[in-house]
């Protein structure tokens, strides 16, 4: 497929679509700034009366990423909401979702960074120091402390859950070194023997949350605008909605097929 310009996609895309479930890094921002054509983009979505939820893998939860977004030129106007793996996380162990509560208990030892610690404020769970005392591991990021099979053994001994609230392996820096995610460390421990659960593309449950900010209830209206094939490709086909990919340097798709490849979106 040939693409002009990125504005071709968006004109495309909107013709077909009335809700866009669009990924963040990657597709409108680099982590430090939104891409060149990242508010025209938006803004041309907005004026066509689309409806854009953006779907993120980061533990930040959704208001403190809209202030982010803000300081970086994307306005709160521009979409109806931000969705992100630490908001479904707050989502499924809410009072209001008991069941998803009997699956870890309600004392965790957290492994992640201080930005993330309070990610589970004004829930019913404690956080414990010592791994000795915990029911669930709260995973939001990849720890030093954390790196061998033995560190994990008392989680191991006790058969305790780990929660991964950001599923992705690794991501790419502004200088384009490889750094590991939380995704990483949660294969680390299924390896091991251990169980974890993954919340954030590509699993269903962020998908549905993002569904229920929109009222076009038909799947056949939305899409999915992301770029990376096994966490916004595979979701969106697992959710049975499209999928288009933004990535210039796939030259193969491993099995995933996206309905729509653009070389560009919003770069």
């Amino acid at each position: 497929m040939s693409i002009k310009s990125p504005s071709d996609s968006w004109h495309q895309l909107a013709a077909e679509y009335n809700v866009f479930f669009i990924d963040l890094w990657g597709v409108l921002i680099d982590g430090e700034q939104c891409f060149p054509y990242a508010v025209e983009c938006l803004t041309f979505l907005n004026n066509q009366g689309k409806a854009v939820v953006l779907i993120s893998n980061t533990p930040t939860i959704g208001a403190i990423m809209s202030e982010q977004l803000s300081s970086m030129g994307i306005s709160r106007s521009l979409y109806q909401a931000i969705v992100t793996s630490g908001d479904t996380t707050r989502y499924l162990l809410s009072a209001d979702t008991a069941p998803h509560k009997t699956i870890v208990g309600s004392r965790y030892y957290y492994i992640g960074e201080t930005q993330h610690e309070q990610l589970l404020q004004g829930l019913p769970y404690s956080r414990v120091s010592q791994p000795e005392e915990a029911e669930f591991i709260l995973l939001t990021a990849t720890d030093s402390a954390f790196q061998s099979p033995q560190d994990f053994q008392v989680f191991l001994e006790k058969k305790v859950t780990m929660l991964c609230v950001n599923p992705d392996l690794q991501t790419l820096s502004l200088q384009g070194e490889k750094q590991f995610c939380a995704g990483s460390v949660a294969q680390i421990y299924e390896k091991l023997g251990g169980v974890a659960i993954y919340i954030g593309k590509p699993f269903l449950d962020i998908f549905i949350l993002a569904h229920s900010y929109v009222n076009f209830v038909d799947k056949a209206g939305i899409v999915m605008v992301g770029d990376t094939l096994h966490t916004d490709i595979k979701g969106a086909l697992d959710y049975e909605i499209r999928a288009a990919l933004v990535n210039k340097k796939l030259s193969s798709f491993q099995g995933i097929k996206p309905d729509y490849v653009f070389v560009n979106f919003t770069q």
